[in-house]
């Protein structure tokens, strides 16, 4: 008899254990999931900053000359892995910058045309 009435016992410890994770996973998913999503405008932005990006890498003498004489696929994996170390916060003042600012950079043949894009400080 006394075999009989652990059961019931474990089974809802068990139970009572698998419906606290449950809790807590549902807990960190939802957090997860609060992150703040961009408007989209925002994301389209941001978008442009990215492409902005490529293209510095493109015209910048360093790097291109990484991307000489490659195939388009390693030029495509060597972008993306500069691109991954571009800061978030970059892209973000990038993206919050004048969109004339941004067309301009993006047209520049060169770094020192995308140096003259640059408006200057506001006294």
């Amino acid at each position: 008899m006394k075999r009989t009435m652990t059961r019931p016992v474990r089974h809802s410890m068990t139970l009572h254990v698998m419906r606290l994770g449950l809790m807590l996973a549902s807990i960190v998913l939802a957090a997860c999931e609060s992150e703040p999503v961009d408007s989209p405008d925002v994301a389209r932005r941001k978008a442009t900053c990215k492409q902005l990006n490529e293209h510095i890498f493109r015209i910048t003498p360093q790097s291109r000359d990484q991307l000489a004489g490659r195939s388009a696929a390693d030029q495509r994996k060597i972008l993306d892995q500069l691109m991954a170390k571009v800061p978030i916060e970059d892209i973000e003042q990038c993206a919050a910058a004048e969109p004339t600012v941004i067309a301009c950079m993006q047209a520049a043949p060169d770094i020192a045309s995308v140096k003259s894009c640059i408006p200057a400080p506001k006294s």
